[in-house]
C-alpha cells in the first residue's frame, strides 16, 4: 500500500509572514502545502500569485473562529492525506493603533481569535499529526508570533503569552507530539 503524500498546512497565509512561509515551504517541503485564509477570494488570489512564481500550493478556506470551518478542514486533511505532517499556526488578529474600538473590546476579540481560535485548531488538527518515521522525531507544530512595538499594539502582546501557554499544555498531551514555537521579530525603524 502506498503511503499518503506529506502535507504542510499554514493558517492565515494569504499575506504577510504566513504567505512567505507558504512560499518557502512550496520550495523546500517534500509534499503538498496548503495555504489557508478566512476570506476565500483573498486566499485564492494568494495561491494565484504563488502559481505565477511557478509554485503549487493548494488552498482551503479556514476561519479559526468558526469550529465548523476547522472541522471541514480536518475532514479534508483526513480524507486527502490521512493526516497532517506540519502545522504552522499563523492566523491572528491585530488592531491598528488608531482603531477607536475600546481597549476591553480589542482584548476580547484578540483573545477569541489568537488564543481560543488557535486552541480550537490544535484541538481538531493535532490528533491528525503523523509521526515522522524516526523514533525521536514527532510531528511538527509551529506557532508564530511577532514582536511589535508595545505602544503600537498593546493587546497583541497577549499573543506570545497565550501561545506559550497553549504550547506548554500541548507539549504534555497527546503523547509523542512535540510542538515547537518560533518567534519572529518585527523591527521598528
Amino acid at each position: 500500500m502506498a503511503s499518503a503524500p506529506r502535507v504542510a498546512l499554514v493558517t492565515g497565509a494569504n499575506k504577510g509572514i504566513g504567505f512567505a512561509i507558504v512560499q518557502q515551504l512550496c520550495r523546500q517541503f517534500p509534499g503538498d502545502v496548503v495555504l489557508t485564509a478566512r476570506d476565500e477570494a483573498r486566499g485564492r488570489a494568494a495561491v494565484q500569485q504563488l502559481q505565477a512564481e511557478g509554485l503549487s500550493p493548494r488552498f482551503h478556506q479556514l476561519d479559526i473562529d468558526d469550529l465548523q470551518s476547522i472541522q471541514v478542514l480536518r475532514d479534508f486533511l483526513r480524507k486527502e492525506y490521512g493526516g497532517l505532517d506540519v502545522l504552522v499556526n499563523n492566523a491572528a488578529i491585530v488592531f491598528k493603533p488608531a482603531d477607536p474600538t475600546p481597549l476591553h473590546i480589542q482584548a476580547e476579540v484578540t483573545m477569541k481569535t489568537n488564543f481560543f481560535g488557535t486552541r480550537a485548531v490544535c484541538t481538531e488538527l493535532l490528533p491528525l499529526m503523523k509521526a515522522q518515521g524516526e523514533p525521536h522525531q514527532g510531528p511538527k507544530l509551529w506557532c508564530f508570533w511577532h514582536d511589535l512595538p508595545l505602544p503600537l499594539c498593546p493587546i497583541y502582546r497577549l499573543r506570545p503569552l497565550s501561545l506559550l501557554s497553549l504550547t506548554s499544555l500541548t507539549a504534555v498531551s497527546p503523547p509523542g507530539q512535540v510542538p515547537l514555537c518560533l518567534r519572529t521579530l518585527t523591527h521598528s525603524s
